[in-house]
């Protein structure tokens, strides 16, 4: 008899505070299956921009991107090759695109699940950790469904295949062959209405783990490569400065990275750079207290764990009499 009465005041109490502070556009906060007011995770927040970047309507127009803006459902971002972007979802989880990279985002209005169809390139996920079943954030790629719950993962598509890569937490996947070939029709009542927890073909992939998926073939997660130490620095004194990472080469490393962001979390990141030898080279950064993530690929394409070093970084430009 009280359950509805408690139900109804704790709304009141959620929704005022939530919805003052929230644009008419947004939805209103709902109370889950365990009395907890939840921040809906649609629309997304365009938290950081580095680089040109493009919000894409749910026809496909396109706008330039700015910081603040809002990503609803149907809608999409698409980053130029020298940007980032970072969005902040209502329930708390952040996404994160490099360069290259383009994502939809959809929303399971049954279960609030937030999907973010990967169209292009690659993302970073950050998800927060729920308690119910049926709150699960979703990748979908071309070749198969990620389903989480509270992880730290990497997902990219590369040609005929996805990958993905696990930090923390684990990651469900699921090759659902039954689906429409294109990425952008995955919404079918098959793959957005379904509960949380194992389904026949699943493959669970664990933190520290890597898995290439292809749209047949053994599903087999293997573990990353560790994250490669940082040696030292070096640099080139010149109009535009030229700042090199030196690296420990790491055993099976095909291929190494490195993120520069302003910020802990890589939210903000500035610059990255890619080399086939233990050196990185940065060119055309401010001076400025940065932190640097290391990683390497191994011989499947598929990127290891991360190190992150705290440097700060004064360049040094050719003085002219």
């Amino acid at each position: 008899m009280f359950a509805p009465l408690l139900f109804g005041l704790a709304l009141a109490l959620c929704a005022p505070q939530a919805s003052a502070a929230l644009s008419p556009a947004k939805r209103l906060p709902y109370i889950d299956d365990n009395q907890q007011c939840r921040g809906q995770p649609l629309p997304a927040t365009v938290e950081h921009l580095t680089g040109e970047a493009w919000k894409l309507d749910a026809k496909g127009r396109e706008v330039p991107l700015e910081e603040g803006m809002s990503i609803d459902e149907k809608e999409g971002v698409k980053t130029s090759p020298s940007a980032f972007v970072s969005l902040s979802l209502g329930d708390g989880s952040r996404v994160v695109l490099p360069s290259s990279s383009q994502v939809t985002l959809q929303l399971n209005s049954q279960y609030l699940i937030p999907q973010v169809v990967l169209e292009q390139g690659q993302i970073e996920s950050y998800v927060i950790k729920r308690d119910s079943d049926h709150d699960r954030f979703q990748i979908v790629t071309p070749v198969g469904v990620l389903g989480v719950r509270g992880t730290h993962f990497r997902v990219r598509n590369d040609d005929q295949q996805s990958l993905v890569e696990v930090l923390n937490g684990q990651v469900a996947v699921n090759r659902d062959e039954a689906l429409p070939g294109k990425v952008a029709k995955r919404s079918a009542k098959g793959v957005v209405d379904k509960a949380a927890g194992p389904l026949p073909g699943e493959v669970q992939v664990m933190a520290r783990q890597g898995l290439r998926i292809h749209k047949q073939g053994e599903l087999k997660p293997v573990e990353l490569l560790a994250a490669p130490r940082l040696l030292g620095q070096a640099g080139q004194v010149a109009a535009l400065p030229v700042w090199q990472l030196i690296l420990q080469p790491l055993p099976g490393a095909r291929r190494y990275r490195a993120q520069v962001a302003t910020d802990k979390d890589f939210l903000n990141i500035k610059q990255e750079q890619f080399s086939s030898t233990p050196q990185v080279n940065f060119t055309g950064l401010k001076a400025f207290f940065y932190h640097v993530r290391l990683s390497a690929f191994d011989e499947h394409g598929l990127e290891g764990e991360t190190g992150v070093y705290d440097i700060f970084y004064y360049p040094r430009t050719t003085r002219v009499e």
